[in-house]
């Protein structure tokens, strides 16, 4: 490995652990009102979210269970229960490749870059985003790192591939809709064996299809989350047009100033780049089993159609391309089909020159980390004052008394959070923001909301 090569990987698995340092600052959003209910009703009101508005049954299942714990042990539990999602991400992407030199340098870059470049504040510092979402790009992610190890293709890989199919498909509907696309797939070319292990992948796709029929039929439906365009939310033909003008941007953008040709040059210069070095690295393996290729195709196929029907649902279902966590989707997405398709491309029309891969990985980190690390230093020196402000709400929450302080800080440039209206809130106020459902939670009749330093004075989620 060339010393650029070894800096990339040295780079990538820093970028990873300064990013999993912000896990304690990670924030509750609408858990208050969620866990109270879980408290209140136990399985009961399990089942109606898995019937009616979230029919995600893994990820409801360790949200039931967080719940549990957090009024077992009388505490937020935000850190120790992230940790459990980030560490399951990391095992994704550098466990299939710890024994391969190559494999092991794509991997940590591409780590990096499903944290750069674009907001990560809901998919991996919001519990309730966290648990369904993370598990997603986890099991996409190890589909793909399972190829740069070459695990795929051993006797395994079919267990494998089922394992994060499964997971992807019990965790969120976009993990149903990348698992029902890809089993389709599978079966179309016929790239697992025929008989009893082809039909092993029927449970995935059977799974995935049920969490997309109750989704449709409850939450989408009742067509009562339409805060952008009316005229596109619940149109088809108005959806698809919206897609096709809205689709370049969202796929390849970054995060690189405000305005939008910036955000896109800094995006599709940063994925060209990770492209070049993958193709690369991979072309210095030689050739691959036909059914490596196959199922390379079926990643970058899946992926990248997964991303585009999450926008076109979006807009469907909301009326535009909606929030954070749906762009953070479709950025991982973007990512693991540019790592299969180089792969694949490396595999069919090797080239000879290897040694400048390791400088054009590092390149591709550069534009986002140049955004990233004035961010990441706001975020470490606010990072006391955060904490402190977060144990003092838990603690004032738990005290005796009838009232509660809510104590706040500045939001964090990445780990995010929400700013409410200062002010003295009661019991059964209608105000759009956490508090009514703090005070439901603590068991409190009243709230005085303080002031950030710095933050301005009205609702904003970051």
């Amino acid at each position: 490995m060339t010393l650029s090569a070894k800096f990339a990987t040295a780079l990538g698995l820093a970028t990873l652990l300064v990013f999993a340092g912000l896990i304690p600052l990670g924030r509750w959003h609408d858990e208050y009102f969620t866990l109270y209910h879980f408290h209140e009703s136990g399985i009961a009101y399990l089942g109606e979210r898995l019937l009616h508005w979230s029919p995600r049954p893994l990820s409801e299942f360790f949200a039931y269970m967080y719940g549990l714990a957090v009024y077992r042990v009388d505490s937020p539990l935000i850190a120790e229960f992230l940790a459990i999602f980030w560490l399951m991400f990391v095992a994704a992407a550098l466990w299939p490749v710890l024994h391969d030199g190559k494999g092991f340098l794509c991997a940590s870059v591409l780590v990096a870059l499903l944290l750069l470049g674009h907001p990560v504040a809901e998919v991996f510092y919001w519990p309730f985003a966290t648990v369904a979402y993370l598990p997603t790009v986890a099991a996409a992610l190890l589909l793909l790192t399972l190829d740069w190890g070459g695990q795929i293709e051993g006797p395994s890989g079919n267990a494998w591939i089922f394992l994060a199919l499964t997971v992807s498909a019990a965790s969120s509907e976009v993990g149903a809709l990348f698992t029902a696309i890809y089993v389709v797939l599978l079966f179309a070319i016929r790239s697992v064996e025929d008989g009893y292990r082809c039909l092993i992948f029927t449970i995935p796709l059977l799974l995935s299809a049920a969490v997309l029929y109750l989704q449709f039929t409850g939450r989408v439906a009742v067509g009562g989350e339409v805060f952008g365009d009316p005229s596109v939310a619940h149109h088809p033909v108005a959806t698809m047009s919206a897609v096709a003008k809205h689709l370049l941007f969202e796929l390849l953008k970054g995060d690189s100033g405000h305005h939008a040709f910036t955000l896109l040059i800094s995006g599709l210069v940063t994925k060209l780049l990770f492209f070049c070095g993958v193709y690369i690295v991979i072309s210095a393996r030689g050739k691959f089993a036909p059914r490596v290729q196959k199922l390379r195709l079926i990643l970058a196929i899946a992926a990248i159609a997964t991303a585009v029907l999450t926008l076109a649902a979006a807009l469907y279902n909301f009326g535009s391309p909606c929030c954070e966590r749906h762009a953070t989707m479709r950025q991982e997405y973007v990512f693991i089909t540019i790592g299969s398709i180089a792969s694949y491309m490396a595999a069919r029309w090797p080239i000879r020159g290897r040694r400048h891969a390791g400088i054009l990985l590092v390149c591709s980190m550069l534009i986002p980390l140049a955004v990233a690390i004035p961010k990441l230093k706001t975020e470490y020196l606010g990072y006391a004052e955060t904490w402190r402000a977060d144990n003092q709400t838990w603690r004032s929450g738990r005290s005796a008394g009838s009232s509660m302080q809510i104590e706040q800080a500045v939001p964090g440039p990445i780990s995010g959070g929400l700013v409410i209206t200062p002010g003295t809130y009661q019991s059964g106020s209608s105000a759009r923001n956490d508090v009514p459902w703090m005070l439901v939670f603590f068991g409190k009749q009243s709230a005085i909301v303080s002031a950030p330093n710095g933050a301005q004075n009205n609702d904003t989620r970051q």
